[in-house]
């Protein structure tokens, strides 16, 4: 009897659908979506929230745009996933054509913006495991390069490597938020928390657009994880609900805690670093090397996705472009990366969440729930994920992030009835 091979079956569909029964179950998926949520992306979008917000303020931005991530991005280019069997960027030729889908989905929904992740995750797992060692500056870049290769290793082989990790590292979540948790109240109490203001004032739509920036990405790239359960509306939903719900918001929440008590302790010109606000808490060394195992959990999903992504813009092998971006990644952390994370989440919030409208739009309004392929570079799906990404950056209201989603699907919906195309005349 055939060995299974996870890389061979993996490398098998990386452009093809997935057939019904190599389906798995709703919960590897929502495994994976928990192991990259409650992870210290989590705890940098906290922390960044307080320095413009107070505790109370943050939890209602929380609040909103988790609602918003799942249920406007997540489980619609998910239930595409699991209706087709296909990952983001084939879906992604219906919208803007096989090569313009390289730019509007491979690259600016997944490679850019998961390479970036990758590095700054790389950078705070590096300077937490630094502060285990002994805080020698000169050995920071080594430990970047390090765990920069290990931190892909397991993405290289595929979901159920994946799934197995973020298992693992569910301890280790569960240990840092009840530590965080505790040292929060100690130190400053409930009261200080809730009494809390920051020393610059923002709005709460910035606030919600911090968070919806944050994993505006994963919740676009969904497909290619949902193309693995069955084609179901619910199966979708629930992996998103029990994935993303319940550690985006306990973390994100204790996350702004454990910063706003930092913040009491001294000045912390990063609270969005969370090795730096454990350290100024007095967290236990154990605490700051479990932050390892977080940051493990959730660049496995970066690689894999940039590593798709790569494939379908190159060809080559998945396996090596996911080593590929896990370098590419660590190359950003050993230049600094981690300095420019709020503006990092601006830009992805701006472009990323209109190409994910468009696709919505195209699948579910224009061609009324089938997958149709265009061949070359699809303009109308172009301009209008431009003129999203540019609506997102430049109107100053409401929420950019679903300023661009929805303008980008509106154009993309509005050129096919003024122009009567039947999408039918599209298939490849």
């Amino acid at each position: 009897m055939k060995s299974y091979d996870v890389n061979e079956e993996e490398g098998k569909y990386a452009q093809s659908p997935i057939p019904e029964n190599k389906r798995k179950h709703w919960f590897t998926v929502a495994a994976i979506y928990f192991g990259m949520t409650a992870a210290l992306s989590s705890f940098a979008s906290g922390g960044a929230l307080i320095s413009g917000l107070s505790l109370a303020q943050s939890i209602f931005a929380i609040v909103a745009a988790v609602f918003l991530l799942v249920f406007v991005f997540y489980v619609p280019i998910g239930y595409i996933g699991a209706r087709e069997g296909l990952n983001t960027y084939v879906i992604g030729e219906s919208a803007f054509g096989v090569k313009g889908s390289n730019i509007a989905t491979a690259f600016i929904i997944t490679i850019i913006p998961c390479v970036g992740w990758y590095g700054v995750q790389v950078a705070i797992a590096s300077e937490a495991l630094n502060e285990v060692l002994g805080g020698n500056e000169a050995l920071l870049p080594w430990i970047m390069i390090a765990l920069g290769i290990i931190f892909c290793i397991p993405a290289m082989y595929g979901v159920i490597s994946m799934a197995w990790l973020d298992y693992l590292a569910i301890p280790a979540i569960i240990i840092i938020t009840i530590y965080g948790f505790n040292k929060a109240i100690s130190i400053t109490g409930l009261e200080g928390l809730w009494s809390f203001e920051p020393a610059t004032q923002q709005s709460i739509i910035w606030g919600i657009n911090l968070i919806v920036g944050s994993m505006v990405v994963g919740a676009s790239f969904v497909a290619d994880y949902t193309r693995w359960t069955k084609n179901k509306l619910s199966h979708v939903s629930l992996s998103g609900v029990v994935g993303i719900f319940p550690p985006m918001l306990i973390l994100t929440v204790i996350a702004a805690m454990m910063g706003i008590s930092a913040s009491s302790l001294g000045d912390i010109d990063e609270p969005w670093n969370i090795a730096a606000v454990m350290k100024q808490l007095g967290l236990p060394l154990i605490s700051l090397a479990l932050v390892i195992i977080m940051q493990w959990s959730t660049n496995i999903t970066s690689s894999y996705s940039a590593g798709l992504a790569l494939t379908k813009v190159f060809g080559w092998s998945r396996f090596w472009w996911t080593l590929v971006a896990g370098i590419l990644g660590t190359l950003l952390s050993l230049f600094g990366i981690m300095q420019y994370f709020i503006e990092f989440l601006g830009i992805l919030a701006a472009f990323v969440s209109p190409a994910a409208g468009v696709i919505i739009s195209e699948y579910f309004l224009v061609s009324k729930g089938t997958f149709n392929k265009k061949q070359g570079i699809y303009w109308p799906g172009i301009l209008a994920w431009l003129i999203g990404g540019l609506s997102a950056l430049f109107i100053p209201f409401f929420i950019p992030a679903i300023n661009g989603a929805v303008i980008g699907a509106l154009v993309y919906y509005v050129y096919h009835v003024m122009i009567k195309t039947n999408p039918q005349e599209q298939l490849e």
